[in-house]
């Protein structure tokens, strides 16, 4: 089975997740694939919608080895263990650090221009994509949640590869999978459409008025 697009999956993951309606809770896009799915999901909820900005600190590979996070606000989620395993040293640390900085600061500016954050503290936030092969990119999305004192996480994927979902389900409060795979190489092949979403469609859907309740499937 395939998804047709990324819009239908968001539809189909919306339908698992109604009973958050009146949890006040933040649904948020991991990239600019997955605010596609995250926009289907804030309107059946009738849920403010918003990007999460992060970029990895990650030290030259192969592979390349996941040392932590920057969040937006200028937010850092080190990964001790792997800095230990890997004996990576404190100059060598501030410069990665300063790297992914400069790369997060590139986002802000085009997302923040006119777009403020949505507050999420306290809040119950949905985290959505359009597949999780790796996983990476979800632990660091949500380990910056978790120092941003977020109430709990909802992770939403419409495909992901069975490992990665049991190791990345241990680290939130629910998970929602349509589609869990022994073996996932790309999550593209699980759709029959799947064009990319630059930073301009992007943005058109933080700036587009929800649809209304009568509008959404219930």
């Amino acid at each position: 089975m395939r998804f047709r697009d990324r819009r239908e999956a968001g539809e189909r993951l919306a339908l698992r997740l109604r009973q958050l309606r009146g949890d006040r809770a933040v649904v948020l896009g991991l990239s600019e694939g997955g605010l596609v799915v995250a926009a289907e999901i804030a309107d059946v909820l009738g849920a403010p919608l918003d990007i999460l900005l992060t970029s990895r600190i990650e030290a030259a590979g192969p592979p390349p080895v996941l040392l932590g996070a920057v969040g937006e606000g200028g937010l850092v989620v080190w990964d001790h263990g792997a800095i230990r395993r890997f004996d990576i040293s404190a100059d060598g640390l501030t410069r990665l650090a300063d790297e992914s900085r400069s790369g997060l600061a590139r986002q802000v500016a085009v997302y923040r221009r006119d777009v403020a954050p949505v507050p999420i503290a306290g809040r119950t936030v949905v985290l959505a994509d359009d597949g999780a092969a790796t996983g990476t990119t979800a632990h660091t999305a949500i380990s910056v949640l978790r120092a941003r004192q977020v109430r709990r996480i909802v992770l939403a994927v419409p495909v992901a590869q069975a490992p990665v979902l049991d190791w990345l389900a241990r680290e939130v409060d629910q998970f929602v999978c349509l589609r869990p795979l022994p073996w996932l190489h790309a999550v593209r092949n699980s759709y029959r459409k799947f064009p990319a979403v630059d930073g301009t469609e992007a943005l058109e859907l933080l700036h587009r008025e929800p649809r209304l309740p009568t509008e959404v499937p219930r």
